[in-house]
């Protein structure tokens, strides 16, 4: 009875609808409307401009950010997130749909509801198995190099669009190809348009990043395509789309499909889930209060779940929209209820304004979306300070733009275990050398100096089956080299906090050939549960309590003792 008790208060704190509403202030409601009005505002162009990226129907992404809006707010442990729709994981969607579906928008629309109801089912999975810290496998480079390869395939899904081309390929270096071959038949107008919205967009950020340059450049393009009948003169148009709410349906998808889903279903998870909490993580540093990583996990997979039964697409947190949430005042989830509001408005009244809205000003859209999307920063840092994880960075990149977004992910993911491996089976370590008046320290190869007959070696990790053949090198190596006859070889312990099995195995072996050729082996800062440990091993009784020392220092002097009489 207990127990089922406690599971039911455990459940009872997942679904919290009053989790951010208790001791709400009345001087937060107009911070939380603005910005809800706001976001709004700012997130109707960019989602109908990733629908139609990913292949689907205008009223898609419409749908894809209301449903969001309305779940993730009675899940999250995050006060200020807003979800939606996001380029990253509509790159990773066409991906995976656009192979299946052709040139299909409703079947499209149905393997994206498909994508979004695995990934729901994998998140929600992975939070009850507590998976919270798996984000963390994606290091920086990996990010890096991802967001790179992203921007690049994002800029170049969108030249068709800003050439008035109908371009076939679908691959990255194939469409550039193309391009290249079809730039005579470029439509002239529609290309100078999109240059001049893609400009203003710039201008207005550079000015302000408050001013929705988004809704400018989109009021201003259909206003000019009304002016001068745009679609009369070849320049297309989105055209009508259908209005109204979502409703739920079970989408029609062939197990096949599912199956081919499945790869793309783990990574969009994966980063669905990085993005949505470095987001809350980054926010809630900044604003001062706690969110739990694993209650988001919780929120991403009911909100994409619940999305993918109300013909949407897969979400995550969105850094654009919690900006403006954040800037525009809103201190807690009403904000995202009133942006709900907002866009359902939208949906059953105001859709007949995006009728004349021409095609290449989403393009211009994605475009600039694109390029912000490259850490120029994060990039110049990596590569000045960390020249193999900067190969790491540029060989993801190209793995997502030659073998697509999964397959690169994957690469940079391989790439950075495998030099951790490297790193972790060859640890830095050092012989330290005798600075006069200071003692023995690592000071490298070219200062200090060693005393005759004496190795004292250092090792920067603690010793296991993936280091100690490499450990054992280093020994036999540095005996080899050393100008004179080696007597005493001494172990600075103060960084190797462990020994496992297979370490300590060498440790015996190497004992017991160093005795054998007259070298004895010391060892120094040994900590409390090192020596516990190589005392229940037998290498305590074996080395002797005598070949023990607190300090370098002092086996230094015991060696100088020893040798001087």
């Amino acid at each position: 009875m207990e127990k089922r008790r406690e599971q039911l208060m455990k459940m009872a704190e997942m679904f919290n609808p009053m989790r951010h509403y208790r001791g709400y202030r009345r001087q937060w409601l107009a911070g939380d409307v603005t910005a809800g009005i706001t976001g709004c505002l700012v997130m109707i162009p960019s989602v109908i401009a990733y629908a139609r990226l990913t292949g689907l129907p205008p009223e898609s992404g419409l749908y894809a950010a209301l449903v969001p809006l309305v779940v993730y707010p009675f899940f999250t442990s995050s006060p200020q997130v807003i979800v939606g729709p996001d380029i990253a994981i509509c790159l990773l969607m066409v991906n995976a749909i656009g192979p299946l579906a052709g040139k299909d928008p409703s079947h499209a629309a149905a393997l994206a509801a498909a994508l979004s109801l695995i990934c729901g089912v994998l998140l929600l999975l992975a939070s009850r198995l507590k998976l919270g810290r798996a984000a963390d496998f994606l290091s920086k480079p990996v990010l890096v190099g991802y967001m790179t390869g992203a921007a690049l395939i994002l800029v170049a899904s969108q030249l068709g669009g800003l050439l008035g081309l109908n371009l076939v390929a679908n691959d990255f270096f194939p469409r550039l190809l193309e391009v290249l071959r079809r730039r005579r038949e470029t439509h002239l107008p529609t290309l100078l348009f999109g240059v001049g919205l893609l400009a203003l967009i710039v201008a207005l950020r550079q000015v302000s990043r408050k001013i929705p340059a988004a809704i400018v450049a989109c009021v201003a393009a259909t206003a000019i395509s009304l002016a001068f009948h745009f679609e009369q003169n070849g320049v297309a148009v989105v055209g009508g789309f259908h209005g109204g709410l979502p409703h739920f349906q079970i989408q029609r998808v062939r197990w096949d499909e599912v199956h081919s889903l499945l790869p793309a279903a783990f990574a969009i998870a994966f980063l669905t889930y990085t993005e949505g909490v470095l987001l809350a993580l980054a926010f809630a540093t900044k604003n001062g209060y706690e969110i739990s990583p694993n209650q988001e996990l919780t929120a991403l997979g009911a909100t994409n779940l619940t999305n993918g039964f109300f013909q949407g697409f897969a979400v995550t947190g969105s850094q654009s929209r919690t900006t403006v949430n954040d800037e525009a005042g809103g201190k807690t989830q009403v904000a995202s209820l009133v942006m709900a509001v907002c866009v359902a408005i939208f949906l059953l009244f105001l859709t007949p304004l995006l009728a004349h809205l021409p095609t290449v000003s989403l393009a211009a859209i994605l475009i600039f979306g694109g390029w912000n999307l490259v850490e120029f920063k994060a990039m110049r840092r990596i590569y000045l300070h960390y020249p193999s994880a900067a190969a790491i960075a540029a060989l993801t990149t190209f793995g997502v733009l030659a073998a697509g977004v999964v397959s690169g992910i994957l690469l940079g993911v391989i790439l950075s275990l495998l030099t951790l491996i490297n790193r972790i089976s060859h640890p830095p370590d050092a012989v330290l050398r005798e600075l006069p008046g200071h003692g023995f320290h690592d000071v490298g190869d070219t200062a200090g100096q060693t005393l005759p007959g004496l190795l004292v070696y250092r090792f920067y990790a603690p010793l296991l089956f993936s280091n100690c053949g490499y450990f054992s090198e280093r020994i036999h190596g540095l005996i080899a080299a050393s100008a004179a006859p080696v007597r005493w070889v001494l172990l600075d312990a103060q960084a190797i906090t462990d020994i496992d099995v297979t370490a300590g195995e060498i440790l015996h072996a190497l004992h017991k050939e160093l005795k054998e050729k007259g070298i004895a082996m010391k060892i120094a800062h040994a900590n409390r549960p090192l020596r516990e440990l190589l005392d229940r091993t037998g290498l305590e009784s074996e080395i002797g309590d005598e070949s023990f020392y607190p300090s370098v220092h002092e086996c230094v002097m015991a060696f100088r003792a020893e040798n001087s009489s």
